[in-house]
């Protein structure tokens, strides 16, 4: 099973080309849906109570968190963004080995990670896809996102490094989004075309 990693800014396009992947026929992990269910489980809710609630009025109503809020407050506080990370990744995580698992007989895996570098994962993927926009491009198509502000986007920028140090010794393929979407489609076709032909050679 070949392990392809999705990842880039903010509204660079990571969705698209997941959504591409899929209507391939392949299996995508998405991190960020994977964090919105993880904050709906009664023992996160607790613990995020507990760190939280005293710091941000009004964050759990009938056992609810509010996203919104718990994601402004923490994009500007970098320690309470990694007190969040230390509580939400490990179930993040736990489910990507579930999905691993459940997909083992697969030829390609795909997973959509948009800290991959800042995390440092890139060792754990065969493969990285890089997704790009300009940033102006980028600004305007986060901030039409429900709940966004200049001052939150500007924050979740700050958390994302630039990708450009590492782009030679990792990545794989790299994708202008703000091209044609027929031409993204070739060229994630190509892609897999070429990773999964040499999984066959290698076989």
């Amino acid at each position: 099973m070949i392990k392809i990693a999705i990842t880039g800014k903010i509204g660079s396009g990571k969705s698209t080309v997941s959504k591409i992947i899929r209507e391939l026929g392949f299996k995508v992990f998405d991190s960020d849906k994977e964090v919105k269910k993880a904050l709906t489980k009664e023992d996160l809710i607790y613990q995020i109570r507990k760190e939280f609630k005293s710091k941000i009025p009004d964050l759990i109503k009938r056992n609810t968190i509010d996203k919104a809020k718990l994601g402004e407050f923490v994009f500007s506080n970098p320690d309470e963004l990694r007190k969040l990370e230390q509580i939400v990744h490990p179930k993040v995580w736990a489910s990507k080995e579930k999905f691993f698992e459940k997909n083992c007989n697969e030829p390609a895996v795909f997973l959509d990670i948009p800290l991959l570098f800042e995390k440092k994962l890139q060792n754990k993927f065969d493969f990285i896809i890089l997704t790009r926009v300009s940033q102006e491009v980028q600004k305007k198509r986060v901030l039409k996102r429900k709940n966004m502000t200049n001052a939150k986007f500007n924050h979740i920028r700050k958390t994302q490094i630039d990708s450009s140090g590492v782009e030679e010794k990792f990545v794989s393929l790299v994708i202008n989004m703000e091209d044609d979407i027929k031409i993204v489609e070739k060229k994630v076709k190509n892609f897999l075309k070429k990773i999964l032909n040499l999984k066959k050679e290698l076989d």
